[in-house]
């Protein structure tokens, strides 16, 4: 929503299925959703994102992983325009973690599509250093490793001022995650149920089941007695966020590989202590800002986790929450939507400018803002420090591929960014990630 806001920028949404409420929420932050048109014998609805409609003038057309990023070099191709790929994931890395007998095989494959489409885009934007780290190694061979673009999550203002909870009794800890066999051990549920079984205060409430029968029988292996978890289903409601966050004393993200950890900023962001991995992209980011370390761990050790949550819970309901708040402070200064997102917007006008100068038609591009996390329009919340944009970000694990559209007044016309979503949410306008 960011770039939506930005005065030289349009944004428009391509999306396989939207309805006129959606369209006209997305208006309300300068966003166009774009329907695409029913293609009979393709099952697949992101297929039929590969056409947009041909009067959608497009200058960048934004992909994500290689669910959309497939979908971006074709209308790369037939639309003459340029392509930025957004990373959010490390499949290789994942495979070896993944409970499943051709996890290692699969994440290879799929790590080898994303570096393909990579080498392909005119621009490569990674979620976070560690990342970006990865894929810089990864194109190192095309020299593509330079041309990329890291963007680090900032604050969700959405979250900003819900009320937290002050007892000092029973620990109410939350955990994410769709919690299927496959990546059960990826997102470290196991070390979580351990940890809470070893806490007698403890309960764990583990929210985004997609089966919450078959996940709480599979967390009772762990020996933590029943009556100290709770299994929700996944929602995208921002009210039931807000009230689970307001709920809960702290949370938890003890995946053993996690590209960023949105689902966790979310829970900081609204005011929650948080515990998470250092594998991940978040705890590298919570390192760089002051007293964040203390909430990232690196190990996998359920011991060790339990001993952590215990020194977070012997804590004064008071001293964990003002100590959260600085952290938060310096978190929203040091990463800043805004600021970002203007760096990207000249960094797409340099691209741009480039085919100008080759002699190329600079197309104008429908309007349209990313999903997952992170073109949308931000606000973030007012604070005595450094003001911070506010954004929203939806945690789904499905992807958008984006088309980016900027104006640029000494050049003909405006120009326009396109993104592709097969989100049926036509009001999430920011880029979408795993959790």
């Amino acid at each position: 929503m960011q770039l939506a806001k930005h005065p030289d920028v349009q944004v428009s949404v391509f999306l396989p299925r939207c309805d006129q409420d959606e369209k006209n929420a997305a208006l309300r932050h300068n966003i166009t959703l774009v329907q695409a048109t029913r293609r009979p014998g393709f099952r697949d609805e992101t297929h039929w994102l590969c056409c947009p409609p041909k009067d959608l003038q497009i200058d960048f057309v934004i992909g994500h992983g290689v669910e959309l990023g497939r979908q971006a070099q074709i209308i790369q191709e037939n639309r003459n325009c340029k392509w930025i790929q957004f990373v959010h994931s490390d499949p290789e890395e994942q495979g070896m973690f993944k409970d499943c007998s051709d996890a290692i095989s699969k994440g290879e494959k799929k790590h080898q599509d994303e570096v393909d489409l990579c080498v392909k885009a005119n621009l490569v934007v990674a979620v976070g250093t560690k990342l970006a780290e990865a894929y810089r190694s990864y194109l190192q061979f095309w020299e593509k490793d330079q041309n990329m673009f890291v963007l680090t999550p900032g604050i969700f203002s959405e979250f900003w001022n819900i009320p937290q909870s002050k007892q000092d009794g029973r620990c109410r800890v939350l955990a994410f995650g769709h919690g299927n066999a496959e990546d059960f051990s990826l997102k470290g549920l196991d070390i979580a149920a351990k940890a809470v079984a070893k806490l007698n205060d403890a309960h764990l409430i583990f929210v985004g089941a997609r089966k919450q029968d078959e996940l709480a029988g599979r967390l009772k292996e762990y020996d933590i007695p029943p009556s100290r978890v709770r299994v929700r289903s996944f929602t995208e409601v921002r009210e039931q966020l807000e009230k689970q966050f307001s709920e809960m004393d702290l949370a938890i993200m003890p995946s053993r590989t996690e590209g960023f950890g949105l689902s966790a900023l979310e829970a900081m962001s609204a005011g929650l202590p948080v515990l998470v991995s250092a594998n991940s992209g978040f705890g590298e980011a919570l390192r760089k800002v002051t007293f964040g370390s203390q909430y990232v761990i690196d190990s996998e050790d359920a011991e060790v986790w339990a001993a952590e949550i215990k020194n977070v819970w012997k804590k004064s309901s008071e001293i964990r929450l003002e100590e959260l708040k600085t952290v938060r402070h310096s978190y929203v200064t040091k990463y800043n939507w805004e600021e970002q997102c203007r760096d990207l917007v000249e960094k797409m006008r340099c691209i741009l400018n480039e085919r100008s100068h080759s002699g190329a038609t600079i197309l104008k591009v429908g309007e349209q803002q990313p999903d997952a996390d992170l073109l949308g329009p931000v606000n973030q919340p007012h604070l005595p420090q450094p003001a911070i944009e506010e954004r929203s970000v939806s945690r789904t694990n499905e992807e958008d591929t984006v088309t980016l559209s900027t104006r640029n007044a000494k050049r003909s016309g405006q120009r326009k960014v396109q993104s592709e979503s097969t989100s049926d949410q036509g009001t999430d306008v920011s880029f979408q990630y795993d959790i």
